[in-house]
């Protein structure tokens, strides 16, 4: 709804709220997948995707925040090219995703102290995220499996 009030009545503080909002909804569905994920010591077949679902949500809800963060301080992430620029979602989805997977292949750069505060939670986000919900997906799959024989 404020993406399109905004295109109707643009005003600046519209995409801040509206990013802001977009992802605390991604946290949230991120946060209740994982402890759905947790709640119990079996490993279904709807667990495995949530892990993969949970994943995304956590993605998509830091490149909004990251959105967010570059229209209240613009300049906050640079690149090779435009640098002074304002990133756009599709920039920041890449950062995010490169972050969150450990990967940090990105040429997207946090500038800005707050900026790189994120980021580097982003980063601890990632790491905790395959330390405890995968792999105590595999470690029950694992187990699951070994009771079966």
């Amino acid at each position: 709804m404020l993406f399109v009030l905004e295109a109707v009545s643009p005003h600046p503080a519209l995409p801040v709220a509206a990013a802001a909002l977009e992802a605390a909804f991604y946290f949230y569905a991120a946060g209740s997948l994982t402890a759905y994920m947790m709640q119990d010591w079996v490993a279904t077949t709807d667990e495995l995707f949530a892990a993969g679902a949970t994943f995304t949500l956590l993605v998509w809800g830091f490149a909004y925040t990251y959105v967010a963060f570059e229209a209240v301080a613009p300049g906050s992430f640079s690149a090779p090219i435009d640098p002074g620029g304002q990133r756009t979602w599709m920039e920041l989805m890449f950062l995010s995703i490169a972050v969150l997977s450990g990967v940090g292949l990105s040429d997207i750069l946090p500038v800005t102290p707050f900026a790189r505060a994120v980021v580097m939670l982003e980063a601890f986000t990632g790491v905790m995220y395959l330390a405890l919900v995968v792999s105590r997906l595999v470690a029950l799959t694992m187990l699951a499996a070994k009771e079966r024989k």
